[in-house]
């Protein structure tokens, strides 16, 4: 972790929980309204419970560590802590990711074909909302997140 500081407006908008509460909601409603073709059989499924698991998983890890270095997990608040150990030194963003990661997981236990928007739209908004959010952390942290963005790559 490493310190800084900002006085930064509050983020108004739509959070990534919210969104992906939507997104989930509407790959239900389409497998169940239009599923389309039946994509990935048995044992799929499976995979799709382990993606599933994979993306609690991270997201646990990366709140755990957010919460051990005494930040908050608020889009686009003051940024006062740069996270740098656990998921966040192989990703920037391991919150944003766990969402589009558990998103596959679903649409894989779905096995059919229009749950996929889900996930591809998740993960298109999320690309849009954290390059404005990293904006503003720079702003924030300074050098110290620049040298983190040299370090560690957006997604993967």
């Amino acid at each position: 972790m490493i310190g800084g500081g900002s006085d930064a407006r509050p983020w108004r908008g739509p959070t990534p929980p919210m969104i992906s509460t939507i997104v989930l909601i509407a790959m239900f409603a389409s497998h169940f309204l239009w599923p389309g073709a039946v994509l990935l059989p048995w044992p799929w499924d499976l995979v799709g419970v382990v993606a599933l698991a994979a993306g609690l998983g991270l997201a646990v890890w990366a709140m755990i560590c957010f919460v051990r270095a005494g930040a908050e997990a608020r889009p686009f608040e003051d940024a006062s802590v740069l996270v740098v150990d656990g998921p966040y030194r192989f990703t920037r963003n391991p919150m944003y990711l766990s969402i589009v990661v558990s998103l596959v997981g679903v649409a894989l236990v779905m096995g059919t074909l229009t749950p996929w928007l889900g996930p591809v739209a998740m993960a298109l908004w999320l690309d849009g909302f954290t390059r404005k959010e990293e904006r503003h952390v720079r702003a924030a942290l300074g050098a110290d997140y620049e040298a983190y963005q040299a370090r560690v790559r957006r997604w993967f």
